[in-house]
């Protein structure tokens, strides 16, 4: 079999040993389970992955490998699919060309740097370009690394076709396209900052046009994959829709996210529904998060900086789940919490892993002794 970069070799017997194990039917009690349950919906327990040691039994690369080489990519990837379906937590299952935060902003011309140990990350572009691209339309959808990642989303696709089942449960991931404001601090860097006060018109238009690629992006990936176009996939694709990334915005005030950064991730959501990711303390903006037209979900992934009961108290409210709360919920907070949340707790071994869902299966939550 023949692809745009070469001969799918090696990898045949990695993805037979997962078409084995994965279980369809399985696969459709956890889409429904989450739909229930970002929905706000009454659920028999809260959905949650189990993370846990897989060791040698799925091959593991650096982020080098990976980079350089689109089997190697796919077969990472693959390596939560495996825990998953070995365990059959409540994840579903998705891939993405995993090319670091980068991608959207290398459209602009910023150059993608590998590292070692962590996600490849964008170098801000010169003060010359910035105005080049101030100045200018919008990019080709091919350009910097996005035609490379629709070239491997197009792979990924071709290599699963002959397997059924991983073809019917493994979904199409989107890219990770970052936000309006992440990708503005990424081009331009900290003098995005000073732009909020400088250069407000000049910091709009680069949000726009950031904007305007990413549903671009967008649209040219689904095309490719054939999926729906609010698809988001990976664990929580029972929530559907875009992941905006927000985490240079914990910098901001609200005044600042609300009047500034809140127009253009509107856009976002507004047409292609979704949620918002964020590390850090975002306490300032968050009740504007909430109110994000298309908004479903929030993943606040360092919960230790929150008061759970008020962060699930407003997001109630609005009904907009909690998504992949990390912290252990403590016994008022198990009995306050059913629905509209969902975990990711950490096991050390797979018999651990184990005896951690049974616990979740007759008590409703992953946590407790």
């Amino acid at each position: 079999m023949e692809n745009a970069f070469g001969p799918l070799d090696n990898i045949d017997c990695w993805l037979e040993k997962l078409e084995d194990l994965i279980d369809l039917n399985h696969v459709a009690r956890t889409r429904e389970l989450q739909r229930r349950c970002f929905a706000f919906e009454p659920v028999e327990h809260i959905p949650t992955v189990i993370e846990y040691p897989v060791g040698d039994e799925w091959p593991e690369f650096g982020f080098r490998d990976i980079y350089a080489d689109p089997s190697r990519m796919l077969l990472s990837e693959l390596r939560s699919v495996y825990a998953g379906a070995k365990l059959q937590d409540d994840r579903l299952y998705g891939i993405r060309a995993n090319y670091g935060t980068g991608i959207i902003a290398s459209m602009f011309g910023c150059e993608v740097v590998v590292l070692d140990h962590s996600l490849p990350r964008a170098l801000p572009v010169s003060e010359e370009r910035v105005r080049e691209v101030m100045a200018g339309g919008v990019p080709d959808v091919r350009a910097g690394l996005v035609g490379r990642a629709l070239d491997t989303v197009a792979f990924y696709r071709e290599a699963l076709a002959p397997y059924p089942k991983l073809s019917a449960a493994v979904g199409s991931q989107m890219l990770d396209i970052q936000g309006p404001f992440d990708n503005a601090t990424l081009i331009w860097g900290e003098r995005a900052l000073y732009a909020f006060y400088d250069e407000p018109e000049s910091l709009a238009r680069l949000m726009e046009l950031v904007v305007e690629a990413t549903l671009m992006v967008v649209q040219e990936h689904r095309r490719i994959d054939r999926q729906a176009i609010d698809e988001h996939d990976g664990w929580w694709n029972g929530l559907g829709g875009l992941c905006v990334r927000e985490d240079a915005c914990v910098m901001l005030s609200r005044d600042q996210y609300k009047d500034f950064v809140k127009p253009h991730d509107a856009r976002l959501l507004s047409q292609l529904g979704g949620w918002v990711h964020f590390c850090g303390k975002g306490h300032q903006w968050l009740e504007d998060v909430l109110s994000l037209p298309g908004a479903r979900g929030v993943n606040i992934s360092q919960g230790e900086f929150y008061d759970l009961a008020q962060v699930y108290k407003a997001c109630e409210a609005a009904r907009v789940a909690v998504v992949g709360w990390t912290q252990p919920l403590t016994p008022d907070l198990r009995d306050r919490i059913r629905t509209g949340f969902s975990r990711v707790a950490y096991a050390e071994s797979y018999d651990a892993a184990c005896r951690m869902k049974e616990r979740l299966y007759e008590r409703g939550h992953v946590d407790g002794d």
